[in-house]
């Protein structure tokens, strides 16, 4: 038997390799199958994203005179269609698992001993174990921080009718995404950042995306000192100012909370540390996904555990987690794989296409940047557009794999599209 603990992208798909080459496997889960993925990260950014992007195409074609009459968002209901669109993706993995053979436990607490797994303190016989167990958000040291009103990501399907004001405490990926999503909702948003907000994008298309949250009142450099009120939030003290709110939303990143883990080196974060082939410290004992520190994105995860279950499959293999291509998901997609070494870099506006041929009347289409070695080699891209993030899969894995610029002088693309990076590749040869 080979236990996992944690069933979300990286234990599941282990679990699933594990499974599919004839072994038997339990997961042990907390919660229900899916992890952050698919309750309190990708799939509810997806869901409210969808959502702030229709109200966001329909105001801009009001303001051109096409569409009539004013649209808004049914926040509670759209709280209960999002919850039941999660229970059905949580209810089609489970059974996708269980049909491949996999035994899951829920509700039940792990703890890993110099290697020994107890469950619910009862010790269990196992011929390898995975910890996937992911990582934790983070809650910053803030004077009011567990009074009534204040929200993560993980509970914020909790507050069930719109704030009139809300402070969002982060300024990377996280804290952006759900201050568009506010805004676009008719909230107040304040978005408070420690540095730049998105410093994690070229400039350009910061740029970009900082006419996307528009309407969000940005300030950079801040420090939070409080959070006021009685019983429930009243407001927010940074720098000595005093920004009133009813709602906190604090979007801080992650740590890793593996008090639960004891016999097997980590590093000071609390994260689990392995080697190329997921393995840990202790012979017979894997790791996979968030608990093994960044990147905390779901195909890194899911990498990891195809490695530690090959491993264990007797076919341990390396991976490569440099030049993770990544999305921020705002009115646009804001994709970037970023270059391993310098280069030259071209840089244009967009072009026209489904999701951004209105934005040709404001000179809002976004940009592509493409980043080439003196030889032509792809380096790495970026692209602001309405789906960049299916075009970056593709293109990273070409970047990944040290193609050159003239492999694209023969492509024949698909037409139409909202994202010409193709063409700047070929311009770049």
């Amino acid at each position: 038997m080979i236990i996992i603990v944690g069933g979300g992208p990286a234990g599941r798909m282990a679990a699933l390799r594990l499974a599919h080459a004839g072994r038997k496997v339990t997961i042990i889960e907390k919660r229900k199958l899916g992890g952050q993925c698919v309750f309190d990260g990708c799939m509810l950014i997806c869901g409210l994203n969808d959502a702030a992007r229709t109200l966001a195409n329909a105001r801009h074609l009001q303001s051109l005179g096409i569409i009539k009459g004013s649209v808004e968002v049914d926040y509670p209901h759209l709280l209960e269609k999002l919850e039941t669109t999660q229970s059905k993706l949580s209810h089609v993995i489970e059974k996708e698992t269980k049909d491949a053979g996999v035994e899951i436990e829920y509700g039940k607490t792990a703890e890993v001993r110099d290697g020994a797994v107890f469950v619910d303190g009862i010790k269990r016989e196992a011929e390898a174990v995975i910890l996937a167990g992911g990582a934790e958000l983070r809650m910053p040291d803030i004077p009011g921080i567990s009074l009534s009103g204040v929200y993560t990501p993980r509970s914020i399907r909790t507050m069930r009718t719109l704030p009139k004001k809300m402070v969002i405490v982060g300024g990377g990926i996280s804290g952006a995404e759900f201050a568009y999503i506010y805004a676009s909702f008719g909230v107040e948003v304040t978005l408070l950042a420690r540095s730049k907000v998105l410093s994690v994008l070229p400039e350009t298309l910061r740029l970009d995306a900082l006419r996307d949250l528009e309407a969000v009142d940005i300030r950079e450099n801040v420090t939070v000192e409080r959070i006021e009120g009685d019983t429930s939030v009243e407001a927010v003290i940074a720098d000595g100012k005093r920004i009133p709110c009813d709602a906190v939303l604090v979007a801080a990143g992650f740590t890793h909370e593996s008090s639960w883990i004891s016999g097997i080196e980590k590093r000071a974060d609390g994260s689990v540390l392995t080697d190329e082939t997921m393995q840990t410290s202790l012979k017979g004992v894997y790791a996979a996904g968030d608990i093994c520190g960044a990147p905390y994105f779901t195909p890194a995860a899911r990498m990891r555990g195809f490695a530690a279950a090959d491993a264990i499959l007797g076919n341990p293999h390396c991976i490569n987690l440099s030049q993770q291509p990544f999305t921020v998901v705002l009115g646009f997609d804001y994709t970037v794989c970023p270059a391993a070494e310098n280069g030259t870099t071209l840089e244009a506006f967009n072009i026209a296409g489904p999701g951004a041929f209105w934005h040709v009347t404001d000179s809002t289409v976004g940009h592509m940047q493409i980043t080439v070695s003196e030889d032509k080699k792809v380096l790495g891209f970026a692209s602001s557009s309405p789906s960049g993030g299916a075009v970056g899969t593709y293109l990273g894995h070409m970047v990944r794999n040290g193609l050159y610029s003239k492999e694209f002088l023969s492509l024949l693309e698909v037409h139409p599209l909202p994202d010409g990076l193709y063409s700047l590749i070929r311009f770049s040869a």
